[in-house]
């Protein structure tokens, strides 16, 4: 319209006084076309002097036209010097635009911004607004308010996600798992020193123990002095994020060498110590039972000589394990060394004490406690061997020919509840298995901090303060004030006795030894529980991610018949037939794989789709290839299909029934018969009783809820097959990696990953009694003690008594542990 040229007859017929167009002609609800509109700006400025005003703009009249031939030609003749003019003035513009550019460059005006309420964009321009109701509203575009005399309408309060009943359970569970430190990373000297966050706020993993005493056998390379990457976890230790293929495989023949010189080292310390607490037994037994005849015999002195030559010689056996100890309780980061050397310090000091007044131990006001000490570091040393004897085993395991597999947990929410929809009813933990290319920070983890450590990490700072007062207490009520070697000889005497009745002996071994028997049964099956930190990442698992082939191990599968049909021939068929089932990871990969050993013979397939609940089908060399139930096969139109009567005479009423066609043709019928694993059988019945739930992806037509309910007596609404669509996000979370850090390792085949998850369950269960035992041996053995010290009954607390008491204490906790 703006580029059409009027003539002066159409301008003054559009505008003739005839009634059809004059009047009122520009309103705001019918705005003048842009050529109308110019065209008529034109007339006025070339019939009248002035200027046109803003104000004329919508044209409220419009003057009647020239009567006379001479006015028109005046007003043709002005309107075409106009409009020559501005043609003149424009062709300068753009002839002078470039210069005028270069000396004047264009600036930016900022203009005004319609946002919406308290947009994030406005404080970018500092805009500032009045101080009225409708400061908060930065230029958009606001609904007229309703009176405030109407009535007030209902508005629902909406609960903020935060507040929710599921989001305070996350955080209530997220604060009872909060990791106590950091890991810890080993220096070329292979002294563990805690590591720097590299550029993250997330939380780091569970700590590691120092182990400084292993300083000459752990790694000496370069790759040691990288730091180690904290990662996020909630009290898992582990991810699997794009870093994954930075790492660095550990050097397993390196780890192994490690281990073994370890094992030495640590085996010769259980044989001195085992003597050392054995000699310190008799002269506590011979102490009591031979009435003090040893005492006689050997004078006082010379008894206490003997105390403090075991003790003496104690320390320099398990001297790493008493240094790391200490500092690790003067640095309130206790643990189960920390809780074994506590005893050690004041039975040394009162067996000095005797050996410089020998008169304290005639007159039966002070007892050495060094038998109960030692008694201690040995149940610390039994272990540190059981430690080191799985790392090792572990380490042998890994170090096997075959893919590497590794248990990883869902950690997108959204993705684990899409995953188990339908199944679950409680805050979804989602457990995958993932092949990997190598594992790193195989002793990190197998070194792990467990659950008596954070028991002694608590329990042993209060036990130090409290038996300190104590004994200071009713040495002060005892003895006086008077400050002398009798006053100094009560007060180690009293303080040896308190904290060897309060020791937690058994501290080391509540979760080592629950430990050591999952890691040989996971030993068994190529399996690999690293440490107590593999219990920590999925003991609390409600959700497993499986392939259903898992499920059906060699043998369980067996093809019983086949029929060709339009003249097929067998080779064929059956190449074709193994190369789509071995191409869709079926659980038929076993059974046809006796028949064509030889997986470089199969054939390539293209654009495999799987149809839920029927089958699958594919395209091999050009041709398209079906292979699925006898629905599948009706729905897509392939004739030739015999009749169900002839179907059960071939597969002889016991197996299923599953056709191949290729190009539109039925080429083969197939007699399968599917069986259950005994061993996975128990396996589907432990996680039944642990309510782990299966999520399976699979292609076969032959597995279906109800078929594996009847084979496993698994019940099915702990069971879901996943559709095609969602297909793709189990590969994701199932997909292969690069080095991956993990605490669990599974077999090359089998469903050895629901064994681990039991595994890590009885181990958390066990861990629990254990501590708890522990507790009860610690509180008892102080209240025995300060019932006998109030009651005047202090003579009878000698170490035989505790000697006793621990030992029975120590092998009831150990076959708590080891029964569960």
């Amino acid at each position: 319209m703006a580029d059409h040229k009027f003539t002066l007859e159409e301008i003054l017929n559009e505008y003739s006084a005839d009634g059809k167009r004059s009047g009122i002609r520009h309103t705001a609800e019918q705005p003048l076309s842009r050529g109308t509109l110019e065209t008529e700006k034109l007339v006025n400025a070339a019939t009248s002097e002035r200027p046109l005003s803003r104000e004329r703009a919508g044209y409220d009249t419009v003057p009647p036209p020239p009567e006379n031939a001479e006015e028109l030609v005046d007003i043709k003749s002005t309107i075409s010097h106009i409009k020559a003019s501005k043609a003149a003035q424009a062709a300068q513009e753009a002839d002078a635009a470039p210069v005028l550019r270069e000396r004047f460059p264009t600036q930016h005006l900022r203009r005004e911004n319609v946002s919406f309420v308290n947009a994030a964009g406005a404080g970018r321009y500092q805009a500032s607004y009045t101080e009225t109701g409708d400061s908060g509203y930065d230029g958009a575009v606001k609904l007229m308010e309703e009176d405030t005399a109407a009535p007030q309408r209902h508005r629902p309060n909406v609960r903020q996600m935060e507040d929710s009943t599921r989001a305070r359970e996350k955080k209530k569970k997220r604060r009872r798992n909060v990791p106590d430190s950091a890991y810890l990373k080993e220096s070329v000297t292979g002294e563990f020193q805690r590591a720097e966050p590299v550029g993250t706020d997330e939380e780091p993993p569970v700590s590691r123990r120092h182990w400084e005493e292993e300083q000459d056998y752990y790694y000496q390379g370069s790759q040691q002095t990288s730091r180690f990457r904290p990662v996020r976890q909630r009290v898992r230790s582990h991810t699997f994020g794009a870093d994954a293929e930075k790492r660095q495989p550990d050097n397993l023949e390196l780890v192994k060498k490690t281990l073994e010189n370890l094992r030495n080292v640590v085996f010769f310390r259980f044989i001195a110590v085992l003597v050392l607490t054995v000699a310190g037994a008799v002269l506590a037994c011979t102490e009591v039972l031979g009435n003090g005849a040893l005492t006689a015999l050997v004078t006082p002195r010379g008894y206490g000589i003997i105390q403090l030559a075991l003790g003496l010689l104690g320390l320099g056996v398990m001297f790493p394990t008493v240094k790391n100890g200490l500092w690790n309780l003067l640095r309130f980061h206790a643990d189960s060394d920390s809780m074994a050397v506590l005893p050690l310090v004041p039975a040394l000091l009162g067996a000095v004490c005797v050996v410089i007044s020998p008169d304290v131990l005639a007159m039966d006001t002070v007892h050495l406690y060094v038998p109960c000490a030692l008694l201690a570091l040995f149940c610390n040393i039994i272990g540190r061997l059981l430690m080191v004897r799985r790392a090792l085993r572990n380490v042998n395991v890994i170090s096997r020919e075959g893919q590497k597999r590794v248990l990883s947990y869902v950690s997108q929410e959204e993705t684990a509840e899409l995953l188990t929809r339908g199944v679950l009813h409680d805050i979804p933990i989602v457990t995958a298995v993932r092949k990997a290319d190598g594992l790193c920070d195989i002793l990190r983890y197998s070194y792990s901090t467990d659950m008596a450590d954070g028991l002694c990490r608590t329990m042993t700072p209060i036990c130090g303060i409290v038996t300190l007062l104590i004994a200071v207490g009713m040495t002060l009520i005892r003895m006086g004030t008077a400050v002398g070697m009798p006053w100094i000889s009560f007060l180690c005497s009293m303080l040896a006795l308190l904290q060897t009745a309060s020791c937690c002996t058994a501290s080391a071994l509540v979760v080592n030894l629950p430990l050591e028997r999952e890691s040989r049964r996971a030993a068994a099956s190529n399996s690999a529980m690293l440490g107590y930190q593999s219990v920590d990442d999925f003991f609390d698992t409600n959700a497993l991610l499986v392939e259903a082939n898992d499920l059906f191990p060699k043998g369980s599968v067996q093809i019983e018949g086949m029929k060709v049909f339009s003249g097929a021939k067998v080779d064929d068929v059956l190449l074709d037939a193994a190369s789509l089932v071995h191409h869709g990871d079926s659980m038929l990969q076993g059974a046809f794989a006796e028949m064509i050993p030889d997986v470089g013979t199969l054939l390539p397939v293209d654009e495999f789709v799987c149809e839920d609940g029927q089958g699958f089908c594919g395209w091999i060399a050009n041709q398209r290839v079906l292979f699925g139930s006898r629905e599948m096969m009706a729905n897509h139109n392939i004739e030739g299909l015999p009749t169900k009567t002839r179907e059960a005479e071939l597969a002889e009423g016991n197996g299923d029934v599953l056709y191949l066609s290729v190009s539109g043709m039925l080429a083969a019928l197939f007699s399968i018969r599917i069986t259950a694993d005994p061993h996975v059988k128990r396996q589907m019945q432990a996680l039944r009783q642990e309510r782990v739930a299966l999520i399976l992806r699979s292609v076969d037509c032959s597995v279906s809820l109800r078929r594996l309910s009847a084979l496993f007596d698994f019940p099915e609404s702990y069971l879901k097959i996943i559709p095609t669509s969602m297909h793709h996000l189990f590969q994701r979370e199932t997909g292969g990696l690069g080095c991956v850090s993990a605490s669990m390792t599974v077999g090359d085949s089998g469903f050895g990953a629901g064994a681990l998850l039991l595994g890590a369950r009885r181990v958390r269960r066990a861990a629990v009694i254990g501590v708890i035992l522990l507790v009860v041996a610690g509180l008892l053995g102080l209240s025995l003690a300060m019932i006998h010290v109030v009651t005047g009954a202090y003579e009878k607390m000698t170490a035989y008594f505790f000697l006793i008491y621990h030992v029975i204490l120590t092998v009831v906790t150990a076959l708590a542990v080891r029964l569960r």
